[in-house]
């Protein structure tokens, strides 16, 4: 086994503890050489915790800094850790505006460091895999991205920041949304309209988002992100319609039996749906095959998949997946959504952005 990394890990809320951390443990050539924490208990955690960053970079010379800390500390630490030689890990939403996100592009260049954006969904299995059957046989050209979400807001769900934004659903979940448009696509849309409706809290922040974008040869994507239901919660499906068939992705554990009566044979049918935490399938009208599913440790697992690929980038001195630079576009894109939404959900021409990579 090669020689490991070390890493620290700035910020050891629940994102760390529930997400992180559990990655971290997955990649046998990383190992914590510290955290970062004013209000974290030190005998929580089996590596040293430091109240500042500063404190942790006087001890300690990590390859590579985690920052797993509020959205409006991310610009600050970023650049923090750069300075001190390190690459760095951070979690969405990357940072607030495009002219932070430009500095740290140009820091990481100065530095000769990668700035690694988690958008993990990307490397959920059921997401890889339908985004790898575009172009196929069995799928043919991607023509339709549709995304939904129905999420029940609690007291819970809206602690800490979250809570206190008013750019909350867009800012902190469309970016993930946005991001699987671009990655199912593989190009940059060429226009984007928003509508963010609040018909019970005209000052409050935008729980519903209609989101549409316009690629090239006429494809669309439309995102709806629903938290003002009151109803089931549904965390994410997302149906991508091709030349040849259809593939449906849901996030979230399911166990279903359905009965009933083939419409062309009237013969009848038992089915059994299982699927821990997410699944992928691909339809042909009535027909359909399971692609894959993804393990109950859904959130680590997409996270560590992306940390490998981080590790071997930076070992082989090459450009890592999902880089500050990629993903401001995807920054842009949610910003233009709110710009679109205030101005009465008018379609915004985008301009000439960074291609993927």
């Amino acid at each position: 086994m090669e020689d490991s990394l070390g890493i620290a890990v700035v910020g050891l809320g629940a994102a760390a503890r529930r997400i992180h951390l559990p990655a971290i443990a997955k990649i046998a050539e990383l190992k914590v050489v510290g955290g970062v924490d004013p209000v974290a208990s030190a005998s929580d955690f089996d590596f040293p915790v430091y109240t500042s960053l500063a404190d942790l970079l006087a001890a300690h010379r990590p390859d590579i800094v985690a920052v797993v800390t509020p959205p409006d500390s991310h610009h600050d630490i970023v650049l923090q850790a750069l300075a001190a030689g390190a690459h760095v890990f951070c979690e969405k939403p990357f940072v607030l505006g495009m002219e932070d996100g430009r500095e740290v592009v140009e820091a990481a260049r100065a530095a000769q460091r990668h700035v690694v954006v988690n958008n993990e969904f990307r490397f959920m299995n059921v997401h890889e895999t339908a985004q790898g059957m575009i172009g196929s046989e069995a799928f043919g050209d991607l023509l339709f991205v549709s995304m939904h979400q129905t999420f029940f807001v609690t007291e819970d769900t809206e602690l800490g920041w979250r809570g206190e934004a008013k750019q909350r659903t867009c800012f902190e979940f469309g970016t993930h949304a946005l991001d699987l448009c671009r990655f199912f696509f593989g190009e940059e849309p060429h226009s984007i309209s928003a509508r963010m409706p609040k018909p019970t809290n005209p000052d409050g922040a935008d729980y519903l988002n209609l989101i549409q974008l316009e690629f090239s040869g006429d494809r669309v994507a439309h995102i709806t992100l629903d938290r003002l239901s009151r109803g089931p919660h549904r965390y994410l499906d997302i149906r991508l319609d091709g030349t040849a068939a259809c593939i449906e992705t849901r996030l979230g554990g399911k166990a279903e039996v359905s009965f009933g009566v083939r419409s062309k044979t009237r013969r009848p049918f038992a089915q059994l749906d299982l699927a821990a935490s997410a699944s992928a399938d691909l339809f042909h009208g009535e027909t359909r095959r399971r692609l894959t599913t993804d393990p109950l440790d859904l959130f680590p697992h997409s996270t560590a998949k992306l940390l490998w690929q981080m590790l071997q980038a930076i070992r082989n001195n090459e450009q890592p997946p999902c880089s500050a630079e990629d993903n401001l576009n995807t920054l842009a894109l949610m910003l233009a959504a709110y710009q679109s939404s205030e101005a009465g959900g008018i379609f915004l021409e985008l301009g000439d952005q960074p291609k993927q990579g």
